[in-house]
């Protein structure tokens, strides 16, 4: 809207049942950008439009006088029951446009016989226009179809209704639920619409409802249903009845009711990001408790515990010192008058006491099993894969495999990683791992030093599923990280051979996610194992393996040219060695240098695929041998880092240079032609222990 245009207040409530915190908090940004595109779409909001010179271009379209608003004062908040827009500044009429389309060039337009062809049927369609109301117009040297028309602006009173049926169609939230005899489909059935624009009541019949200004307040209030004049009004009637509509202020009262009982109670809270964000979706009125349970629960591993907190019953576990405390915070949505909230701890302390005393059994149940859970042939890995107890056989031979290949593996810690493998999948049978899958290796862990396994070995099964993501830790030894990568690439092996590949955006098992784990850990630890040895022990789809490993290096340095990834990639150096390899060659050239590197690697292309290193320096003139002198002085040198050694070697590109430009090196004087060009070759040969300079190219 133009300044002198007028704005109204904007508010939409749509009242739910209780909507699915993880759903809702994984589509914040689609739920608001989907309203801001059906604004877009709808005329009423050209923000992301390109201005130049009073015209805004729009897909195919030139759009005049948009009169575009540019302040963005809309805001989204969301509690367990509604999601809420309120836009201060909202426009009470779409811009009135002169649209120009610009169709197909007239020599295309008619057939023969002087009919419409389908490419300017296709035209006069998408305008809805008829033959005879298009213009002609010349434009980039040809005659096309052309069609001008003014959008004549409308009220937003009379869009708004259809804008939020859109808006509401549009949102997926990946599952949703049907009532009404199974006529609507929403995430969860909807029962309120409020449209308000200032104080008007906007008019929409959708799902079963008509748009109605009166408001639910939360669950337990005294005053629950009001009916709202304005955004003043319908704020205040929120706040005085158990809603804090923003969600920021209900993360704000949790963090700071948790600090408040830490400082009283002189305990740690571990605050979980993803568990907060959940709590605060849950709540529209947050109280943060403390409640307890017996000490002798603590005998059970501390992941059990806080597993029983967190995925179950969504509370905080709480630490003394550095020990887990027989305490746990949580977040009540109860609305109580007198604050007494005893009842209510109790309640949480019987239920996580019920879970707790399962757990202890379970545990309990399981030490007495020494890991003799059962043999692990019961268990399949994969259709075709055969079972668990295959797998592990597979995977300690590949150890071994990797191990020789790798280095400097003593023979007790061959030993050790073969027990590691050996146990890691055992407690896949347990009561434990049975409840708690999410456990799995880590419940192992505790098995096998209960049964008295050296804490390396305990370590290793602890750590065989590390890195859980990209800020995940990854193992912290190097016994650790054989066994894990042992594991990791019987399963992409497996699977290849299966021919179960990663496609598109498909990859069910995660191959991506844990080759490039896999390749992280390499490089951790300098695990220089070559890649083409890896996929040498494919059983087939061994191309396309090495292609899948190239594209993973390529994602981890997505921050580098891909050129100078491929540069390093083609020279067939080890995982480690490649890693260090491209960090210091991507740190060296960037948008700067590139090009003087490409110019020069280009003449060297045209020169170094001659085999001649025979070096006669009586031959050599004055740039020639300031080449070969800084030549020499280079290979001289010993280098702690490959960025010092890079660092010297692109030095010699300025001699290089230099001799091309004043030297003929396709000389007629074969010998001179053959010393020049094993000159040339003697210093690619230097840049070939990083890369082949000549695969790298700009952006």
């Amino acid at each position: 809207m133009s300044p002198s245009q007028s704005k109204a207040q904007l508010l939409i409530e749509i009242l739910t049942e209780e909507l699915p915190a993880h759903s809702v908090n994984k589509n914040l940004t689609s739920i608001i950008s989907i309203w801001k595109d059906t604004l877009k779409s709808n005329g009423l909001k050209c923000d992301d439009l390109v201005h130049n010179n009073g015209v805004y271009s729009w897909d195919s379209f030139i759009v005049q006088d948009c009169n575009a608003r540019v302040n963005d004062s809309l805001e989204f908040y969301f509690t367990p029951r509604r999601l809420v827009i309120i836009d201060k500044e909202f426009p009470l009429e779409s811009a009135t446009s002169i649209i120009e389309a610009f169709g197909p060039p007239l020599s295309i337009c008619y057939d023969n016989e002087g009919k419409p062809t389908r490419a300017m049927q296709s035209f006069l369609d998408k305008q809805g226009i008829s033959q005879d109301e298009p213009q002609k117009i010349h434009k980039d040297g040809k005659e096309v179809l052309y069609y001008k028309t003014q959008k004549i602006g409308k009220k937003s009173e009379d869009m708004l209704g259809e804008l939020v049926a859109q808006w509401l169609e549009r949102l997926d939230f990946g599952k949703s639920m049907r009532w009404g005899e199974g006529k609507y489909s929403f995430i969860r059935p909807i029962r309120n619409i409020c449209i308000m624009l200032d104080s008007k009541l906007v008019a929409l019949e959708a799902y079963g409802l008509e748009s109605s200004s009166l408001i639910v307040a939360h669950r337990q209030a005294k005053n629950r249903t009001k009916s709202i004049s304005d955004i003043e009004s319908y704020r205040e009637f929120l706040e005085n009845n158990g809603v804090i509509l923003e969600q920021k202020r209900r993360k704000e009262i949790i963090i700071n009711g948790i600090r408040a009982l830490e400082k009283e109670h002189d305990i740690r809270v571990e605050i979980d990001e993803e568990l907060l964000e959940e709590v605060v979706a849950i709540t529209e009125y947050p109280s943060v408790l403390m409640g307890h349970f017996e000490s002798e629960f603590l005998q059970i591993p501390k992941e059990m515990i806080i597993t029983s907190m967190k995925d179950n019953q969504r509370y905080f576990p709480v630490y003394k010192g550095d020990n887990l405390y027989s305490g746990f915070v949580f977040v009540s949505n109860a609305l109580i008058e007198d604050r007494d909230f005893s009842l209510i701890i109790k309640g949480n302390e019987k239920v996580l006491r019920a879970r707790l005393s399962d757990a202890l059994f379970f545990y309990t149940k399981d030490l007495e099993a020494n890991m003799d859970f059962g043999n692990l042939s019961s268990i399949g890995f994969i259709q075709g894969g055969g079972s668990m107890e295959d797998k592990v056989e597979r995977e300690r031979a590949l150890m071994n495999t990797l191990a020789n290949e790798i280095g400097g593996f003593s023979s007790e810690e061959l030993t050790l990683c073969d027990k590691a493998i050996n146990l890691c999948k055992r407690d896949l049978k347990s009561k434990s791992v049975g409840e708690f899958a999410e456990l799995q290796g880590i419940m192992g862990s505790y098995f096998a030093a209960k049964c008295g396994e050296d804490e390396r070995v305990c370590l290793a099964i602890r750590e065989q599923y590390l890195p859980h993501g990209l800020d995940s830790n990854l193992p912290s030894t190097r016994l650790s990280a054989l066994v894990n990568i042992s594991i990791k690439l019987d399963t992409t092996l497996t699977l290849f051979a299966l021919d179960k590949i990663p496609s598109g955006s498909k990859d069910p098992f995660a191959l991506r996610r844990q080759m490039a784990a896999m390749l992280r850990i390499c490089h951790k630890f300098g695990f220089n194992i070559s890649i083409k040895t890896l996929c040498k022990l494919a059983s087939k789809n061994e191309s396309r393996l090495e292609e899948f490993i190239a594209d993973r290096i390529y994602g981890i340095f997505s921050h580098i040219n891909r050129s100078v990834v491929r540069s390093v990639l083609t020279r067939g150096f080890g995982i480690q060695e490649s890693f260090d390899k491209i960090e210091a060659l991507g740190a060296y050239i960037n948008d700067e240098n590139i090009k003087s590197i490409i110019s020069t690697f280009k003449r060297v292309a045209n020169i170094s695929d001659s085999n001649e290193t025979s070096i006669n320096t009586s031959l050599f003139e004055e740039y020639e041998r300031n080449l070969h002198e800084k030549l020499l002085s280079h290979k001289s040198m010993t280098f702690n880092t490959y960025k010092d050694e890079l660092e010297s070697l692109f030095t010699l590109k300025e001699s290089l240079d230099s001799m091309f430009e004043n030297v003929l090196v396709n000389s007629e004087d074969t010998a001179l032609r053959n010393n020049r060009v094993a000159l040339v070759r003697l210093v690619f040969d230097e840049f070939l222990k990083f890369g082949d300079m000549r695969e790298i190219s700009a952006i």
